[in-house]
């Protein structure tokens, strides 16, 4: 989940959420099956953003670890995939995307700054990226272009190289990871483990008698 919508229980569900939820599950999958090598701390450091939870007034909310991650472009800047260097690169471009989300807005001044630019013949083309307004909304704006996430995502798919044979390799959480995550793994298994055995006794046509 987006760390908008956990930050927020008020706020309405956008394409925009969607589309970073996937950002925050590519991470959580890689950081949990691929081999990687954290440049500071372990891996329990980052996975603590995707269990983070705390009481307020208006209800349990969470999202500020993921939050903070996108600023810093923490998780790119010092966490390295073991010959995924594509993956890398990927984490890195959807990091960068998504962090506009959280970066401050244009300041009323530059927004007008950029209004008397206009108002002396200057085009957006001539203005480009020097002008903090429309490189602002121009990034806000690509958050919500129709195919840019799968493109994204097949662009580096169709690059080379990528491991050959890229089984997932489970990896420890680490000492210092929410023990949130060991709860709701252990009702899972327990939840598996039960649906297992009752399709074992409807398979059977009877339960024994203990």
């Amino acid at each position: 989940m987006s760390a908008a919508l956990l930050r927020n229980n008020k706020k309405c569900n956008q394409l925009e959420d969607d589309r970073e939820s996937c950002l925050h599950v590519l991470t959580w999958t890689a950081l949990r099956c691929s081999k990687h090598k954290c440049l500071e701390g372990d891996s329990s450091t980052f996975l603590r953003a995707f269990d983070e939870q705390y009481e307020t007034a208006d209800g349990v909310k969470g999202g500020d670890l993921k939050k903070g991650f996108l600023l810093g472009r923490d998780i790119p800047r010092m966490v390295k995939f073991d010959r995924r260097p594509q993956l890398d690169k990927l984490i890195k471009e959807l990091t960068e995307a998504f962090a506009v989300r959280y970066e401050e807005p244009p300041s009323t001044e530059q927004i007008n700054q950029l209004q008397r630019l206009r108002a002396k013949g200057l085009t957006d083309e001539e203005l480009g990226n020097d002008s903090v307004v429309l490189n602002y909304e121009k990034r806000m704006a690509f958050l919500k272009s129709p195919d840019w996430l799968v493109h994204t995502f097949r662009r580096y798919l169709d690059a080379d190289p990528w491991p050959l044979s890229d089984k997932a390799q489970r990896q420890s959480i680490g000492t210092g990871s929410s023990k949130k995550r060991a709860r709701e793994q252990d009702k899972l298994e327990v939840r598996i483990h039960g649906a297992k055995s009752q399709r074992r006794s409807d398979s059977s046509g009877s339960r024994s008698q203990s």
